[in-house]
């Protein structure tokens, strides 16, 4: 019987069209609000541009892979031009979806450093170190990748019947490990901190809310490594890979979506107040409690800040968030 998968192909051309419709306009939105209206363009913003760049590449590349290089279709359908396409798309996409995954994180890490770098030297060094740590694994799969072919052309070449190979399949769940790893430290990292603000609780967990909407892409890379574990002992690459690609186009489009999204309260609180709960008695309510730095920086602040800033200036004259820990920072931390 025939189980080959090519429903996936209308699938995949629905999600790729759905996904860049949303995460285009709200990555726009971002780069508005921070140039505009916050006017604090920085690394952050530099490095989730970065990431929707090669976000586009990889599903660019899995988009051919569907139309013509055989993705769902069993390897034993397709002639040998379509299989030496496939090993190609095998071969780009991983390399360009990783740094993808790695700028988007290392936007998260730049956001964790500019707004919680007062807290403590410690919590800058963990931020530090797991940036490093991305960086590393980010750089060392794509070339184990390039360069794991002798010779490295017999990557992409079936006509080369010589030389030996490392498993494709094998990086690309070393890839979907390291990344899940990594999304689930991001969003424990400034749980210690926040926690140890003086906000009222509902504070507390709206601000962990706001760092952790990567949760949603951890949740997506975790399906996505259960997709790919059948790849490393599989004969028949070219029908098993469709499903992941699949869920490498929710997470490409996920990972950008994620990282825009905490500003569009800031964007409709500055253009459309009405279509967010801020009406005037709530302005006159919280201006009563807002510091008159936080006053005169408005529309130009995220609720994060606010909230932060909020917390600073209930402390006896002290100007640090360090101040704000309900204990000792080194008893946080």
């Amino acid at each position: 019987m025939d189980d080959s998968q090519p429903w996936l192909q209308t699938a995949n051309r629905v999600l790729i069209g759905v996904g860049l419709a949303i995460n285009t306009p709200l990555l726009v939105m971002r780069i508005y609000t921070k140039i505009r209206l916050m006017r604090r363009f920085w690394w952050d913003d530099v490095f989730l541009i970065l990431a929707w760049i090669f976000s586009l590449g990889t599903q660019a590349v899995i988009l051919y892979g569907f139309e013509h290089a055989g993705y769902g279709y069993h390897i034993s359908q397709l002639p040998l031009s379509v299989l030496s396409r496939f090993r190609k798309c095998m071969l780009a996409a991983p390399v360009i979806y990783v740094p993808a995954l790695a700028f988007a994180k290392l936007a998260l890490l730049m956001l964790y450093y500019r707004l919680l770098q007062a807290t403590h030297p410690l919590y800058v060094y963990a931020i530090y170190a797991v940036g490093f740590i991305i960086a590393g694994y980010s750089l060392a799969l794509p070339l184990a990748l390039i360069f794991g072919c002798s010779p490295i052309q017999k990557s992409w070449d079936i006509t080369i019947t010589t030389g030996s190979c490392i498993n494709t399949a094998g990086v690309y769940l070393a890839t979907a490990i390291t990344n899940t790893i990594s999304d689930v430290i991001l969003i424990l990292l400034p749980i210690p901190v926040v926690w140890g603000l003086r906000l009222p609780v509902i504070q507390k967990v709206g601000v962990l809310c706001m760092f952790g909407v990567g949760f949603l892409t951890t949740s997506i890379s975790i399906v996505r490594l259960a997709t790919l574990m059948p790849l490393v002992t599989s004969q028949d690459q070219t029908r098993d890979i469709a499903l992941a690609a699949i869920f490498i186009d929710i997470e490409a489009n996920t990972i950008i979506i994620c990282g825009s999204f905490p500003y569009l309260r800031q964007f409709l609180r500055y253009h459309a107040p009405r279509w967010i709960d801020y009406s005037l008695s709530s302005r006159r309510k919280s201006s009563s409690t807002e510091s008159p730095s936080a006053q005169m920086r408005k529309p130009g602040l995220t609720q994060l800040q606010d909230d932060i800033e909020r917390a600073i200036n209930n402390t006896d004259g002290m100007t640090s968030v360090e101040a704000n820990l309900e204990r000792g920072p080194r008893e946080v931390l």
